[in-house]
Order: structure tokens, then C-alpha cells, then sequence
């Protein structure tokens, strides 16, 4: 049940991330044709694809992070022996959950003050712009310990 449940969840996000991209091309043609062909540019044509690419961003680093795809140098990594490597990993794992933690912690008060204020064309409520990094850190720190059990796994596994 429980693994029906998280691969819903993946496949509502991947969904999610190719309609924000898709959503993004065509607002920005949209700006594009009514801006350089009508000379007619929509007042909200700079805040709806800035605010469509910080959600596509944050959702696609989640995305890689789930796959494991984040920058990472393994040259020193996969030479070490197992008991070795499973601590480095660890120690990379808690590195980036420190890191979430942070950015989760401070990120709070710049939704709170954005909560505040309005933007100007479309009068969404700036904190719209804030909320992108904090889903996409609990995703990736979700995406992340789900790598942490994998490691222990192949640790043990050998």
C-alpha cells in the first residue's frame, strides 16, 4: 500500500514538473509573440514565468536528487573499502540533511515576509515566490533518505 502510495506521489511530481516546463515555454511565447509582434506585452509577463521557473527548478532538483543524480565526485568514493564507504556516504547524507534543515529553518521567516506583500501585476501574494525552495527541500530530504536506506542496504548486501 504504502509503496502504491509513494510511486503516486512520484508520478504526480514528474507530471507536475513536465506541465510547469511545458507551462513555462508557452507563457514565455506567448510574451514573446504579443511583445515583439503587437507591441502589446502583458504586465504580467515578467512575474508568471519567474514564478513558474523557481517551482520547475525546485521540483526538477528533487527529481534528481530521488535519482541519485546530484553532483557528486565518487573518484576517491569508489575506490574505498565498504565499511569506509558506507561512512563517507553518511557523512554525505547528514551534510545535506544539515543543509536542508538550515535552508527549511530560514526560509520560513522570507515566506512569512512575503506572505506580506503582493506582486504587481498579478497581485499573488509574494510569497508564492518563497514556497518553490521549501517543497523542494522536504522532497529532496525525503528522496534522501530514501538514498541513506539504499546505501545501508548495499552495505549490507556485501
Amino acid at each position: 500500500m504504502l509503496d502504491k502510495a509513494v510511486r503516486a506521489l512520484e508520478g504526480l511530481i514528474y507530471w507536475a514538473s513536465a506541465l510547469l516546463m511545458l507551462a513555462l515555454t508557452a507563457v514565455i511565447l506567448y510574451a514573446v509573440v504579443a511583445r515583439y509582434f503587437f507591441n502589446a506585452a502583458p504586465a504580467w509577463s515578467d512575474e508568471v514565468p519567474r514564478v513558474l521557473f523557481l517551482w520547475g527548478t525546485y521540483i526538477g532538483i528533487a527529481l534528481a536528487a530521488r535519482r541519485g543524480k546530484s553532483l557528486s565526485v565518487t573518484f576517491l568514493l569508489e575506490r574505498l573499502p565498504p565499511p569506509a564507504r558506507l561512512y563517507l556516504e553518511m557523512l554525505m547524507h547528514l551534510s545535506i540533511f544539515v543543509m536542508l534543515a538550515f535552508l527549511l529553518w530560514y526560509h520560513v521567516r522570507a515566506i512569512e515576509l512575503g506572505r506580506q506583500t503582493r506582486m504587481l501585476a498579478t497581485q499573488w501574494s509574494d510569497a508564492i515566490r518563497f514556497w518553490p525552495l521549501s517543497v523542494g527541500c522536504v522532497l529532496i530530504g525525503l528522496y534522501q533518505i530514501r538514498l541513506v536506506l539504499k546505501s545501508v542496504q548495499e552495505y549490507r548486501g556485501r
